[in-house]
């Protein structure tokens, strides 16, 4: 008798920590029929949060173990610790999946990651070769016009084919992080919202999110990390403002800095700058990756930057700086796109 092969999501993010919003969108992703299973893949470290602290993985591997453990087809894989693979971009990481477990997934994102998926590493392969189930959030519904900007028309009508219907989820990991370093974890407790008790009293144990234990709480591992890893952490809103104010040193036009608010896995901030020509576009893009490096010690992930005919993409990880020709800026109008967010 014939034996449907199962269909396995493939679910990465830091889940630093893992919440409810999260387990929302892995039940979903299952009641959608879509998919027969979740797989949790919690990041070791994402290319879009380079720089960034984060509470050890580890912790946070355990933390999903505990939120998903009476969960239905629910999964968790340390796939990225033995993947050794720095940064863990999503494309290198499937491919160690693929290689060491012989099965082929689907890839399982929010739809702030498919409005950026054209700035992923080696995005036409992902798109290609792979099945994408989208969950919605909050001021980033895509639509086929949305992403016809970026792909072909046949692409863009495949990348919106399996979205996952169901409310939005508004619960953001860095607000959570936020709120617990500031307040008492008690009221998360009582309030029951973010995440269930067991997740609470793990954070409370094990002295997580709190700025003074979590400073020194990951010394003891740096002499295992890589050069990657071991970035200076930046604030990004410090380092936003650091290139905003590069850009206008470099008598760039129309600088606007956008607050993603933590509704965006792509990064926390975008910058936005006009270079009135090439040669200005040049100027910018070295000079900017230059007094960063000097003043972060943190480096692009790809040399130049990524260059699309007009437009100069620097992803420092938290932080993405797009510098752009007037026809590009009109054309692709990011302002627009991220609106209704604090400039």
């Amino acid at each position: 008798m014939f034996m449907k092969k199962e269909r396995v999501a493939f679910f990465g993010g830091s889940f630093d920590p893992p919440h409810l919003g999260h387990l929302a969108v892995a039940r979903g992703a299952l009641a959608s029929g879509l998919c027969d299973r979740v797989l949790w893949v919690p990041a070791v470290s994402p290319p879009h949060k380079a720089g960034m602290d984060r509470a050890p993985f580890e912790k946070r591997f355990e933390m999903v173990k505990l939120l998903i453990a009476n969960e239905k087809s629910m999964d968790v894989s340390d796939v990225e610790l033995r993947a050794e693979i720095i940064p863990s971009y999503t494309v290198d990481i499937l491919d160690f999946y693929e290689r060491t477990s012989g099965i082929h997934p689907l890839l399982l994102i929010g739809a702030d990651s498919l409005s950026a998926f054209h700035t992923w590493k080696n995005c036409r392969f992902l798109a290609d070769n792979y099945t994408i189930l989208t969950y919605p959030r909050n001021g980033a519904e895509v639509t086929v016009d949305d992403l016809s900007d970026f792909w072909d028309r046949k692409t863009a009508e495949k990348l919106c084919s399996n979205i996952i219907p169901g409310d939005f989820f508004e619960i953001s990991s860095t607000e959570v992080r936020n709120s617990m370093e500031k307040n008492n974890l008690t009221e998360h407790i009582k309030k029951r919202t973010l995440f269930p008790d067991v997740i609470a009293q793990y954070i409370k144990a094990n002295a997580l999110y709190n700025s003074q234990v979590s400073a020194v709480s990951n010394k003891p591992e740096e002499k295992n990390m890589s050069e990657t890893e071991k970035k200076v952490v930046t604030d990004p809103k410090a380092l936003a403002e650091f290139c905003v104010k590069c850009a206008e040193e470099k008598l760039a036009e129309n600088t606007v800095l956008i607050d993603l608010g933590g509704v965006s896995s792509v990064a926390d901030y975008f910058v936005v700058a006009t270079a009135n020509s090439e040669p200005q576009l040049r100027a910018l893009t070295g000079f900017i990756e230059r007094q960063v490096r000097e003043t972060f010690q943190v480096r692009t992930f790809s040399d130049g930057g990524d260059e699309i005919g007009g437009w100069v993409l620097l992803d420092f990880g938290t932080v993405i700086v797009h510098l752009m020709t007037p026809e590009m800026r009109e054309k692709y109008n990011l302002e627009g796109l991220w609106g209704d967010k604090k400039r």
